[in-house]
């Protein structure tokens, strides 16, 4: 970025169009596995940015583009943008049926093509980007489950340890009951997916874990999209989560705080121990630590609310608590499914070449407690440039 003039430099400018070429393709891609014929409409139109006033996009037939917005590229997430070039390629696909003409321009054939291509209807015009809709002060009947779980956090940074112990604990119930309530009732929710991290050319081990720690105790599905770095000119990795807005608010939170205290807790160790080199090996010791808490707080009370304990010696319930550990959302499922028809799930693996730091790491994670409530800023996560 040139931070005289606050513009996108015309070589940068280049890397994000080749950038959108590449998310286009992809989008492309998922589309011939969801419905080949409709794929086999639309090839790749010329991608510009161009100052736009009355809205954040627009697909132009007569030429063949789709014009983004410089103002939201430059000053949007990444996610955001996406979401707005997901729109316009909805159009793009309407655009190749006769009676698309005939009708509106968000009428029911867009609106199908946008179901073809996951795309967002209303992400035009003066609708609320991504980030404003996820961590936007607008309020509604969610922040009440927001405001319940800051409260109980800022009890865990009491002094009194067991008090902190507890709020923690029941934090994360509160969390899991609220949710395992709305998935019994089955009601419809609305999902979103958004990048929490900065793109890294190189996801460390404390990272990947702590990713799938919001997934199997945050009520959100998490996946590393490639995405291209245009100022290196190289591809790098964002995590994106997907889930309601209330829990993508908590798994973010959740997300930086664990991370940081890791970051903070190996500064202190090393000043310690100045020979020990294995900052990825006691920082990976934190997160499974603190995986190793949340499973025991968990299995804890499922006992209380039980008066009995409902898990086997395999780790599996007997049949007796009426809301067991883990549930599956298939209406998330169904939604990230639909997003990424090709995606393929691993498991985080961990290694260390220090045993010992390894050990440390994990005794203080077990320490762990997420504590001092809910940020909506995180940063720079998922900007497409830093301004810093």
């Amino acid at each position: 970025m040139d931070h005289a003039c606050g513009k996108i430099t015309e070589k940068l400018e280049r890397g994000i169009i080749e950038k959108l070429n590449y998310e286009w393709k992809s989008i492309h891609r998922d589309l011939v596995i969801r419905n080949k014929n409709l794929a086999e409409r639309i090839i790749l139109p010329v991608i510009v940015l161009t100052e736009m006033k009355a809205c954040l996009g627009q697909w132009v037939e007569k030429y063949m583009e789709i014009r983004l917005s410089r103002k939201l590229v430059l000053n949007g997430r990444w996610d955001s943008v996406c979401e707005v070039l997901r729109h316009e390629m909805a159009h793009q696909l309407a655009a190749t049926f006769p009676e698309y003409k005939k009708q509106p321009p968000h009428g029911k054939i867009f609106i199908e093509c946008c179901k073809a291509v996951n795309a967002n209807p209303k992400a035009s015009g003066s609708y609320a980007t991504l980030e404003q809709r996820v961590f936007g002060n607008k309020e509604n009947d969610n922040d009440k489950i927001i405001i319940k779980v800051k409260k109980l956090m800022n009890l865990a940074s009491s002094d009194n340890g067991h008090e902190a112990e507890a709020a923690a604990a029941k934090a994360g119930e509160f969390i899991r009951r609220y949710n395992i309530d709305l998935l019994k009732q089955d009601k419809k929710r609305d999902f979103e997916s958004i990048i929490i991290t900065d793109t890294v050319l190189k996801r460390s081990q404390a990272q990947l874990l702590t990713a799938s720690i919001l997934k199997s105790f945050y009520f959100v599905t998490p996946i590393w999209v490639s995405t291209y770095i245009p100022e290196k000119c190289k591809m790098g990795k964002d995590l994106e989560i997907t889930g309601t807005l209330t829990n993508l608010r908590i798994a973010d939170y959740v997300f930086h705080y664990v991370l940081q205290y890791a970051e903070k807790s190996w500064r202190k160790y090393k000043l310690k121990n100045p020979g020990c080199r294995s900052r990825s090996g006691y920082m990976t010791g934190i997160v499974n630590g603190f995986r190793e808490k949340l499973q025991e707080q968990q299995a804890a009370a499922i006992i209380n609310r039980s008066g009995r304990s409902d898990i086997n010696g395999d780790g599996r319930h007997n049949g007796f608590c009426s809301t067991p550990a883990v549930v599956e959302d298939k209406q998330l499922i169904k939604y990230w499914n639909d997003r990424y028809p090709s995606a393929v799930t691993a498991r985080a693996y961990y290694s260390s070449t220090s045993i010992s730091a390894y050990n440390s790491g994990k005794s203080r994670g077990k320490n762990l407690t997420i504590s001092k409530g809910i940020s909506k800023e995180q940063g720079n996560c998922g900007k497409l440039i830093s301004t810093h």
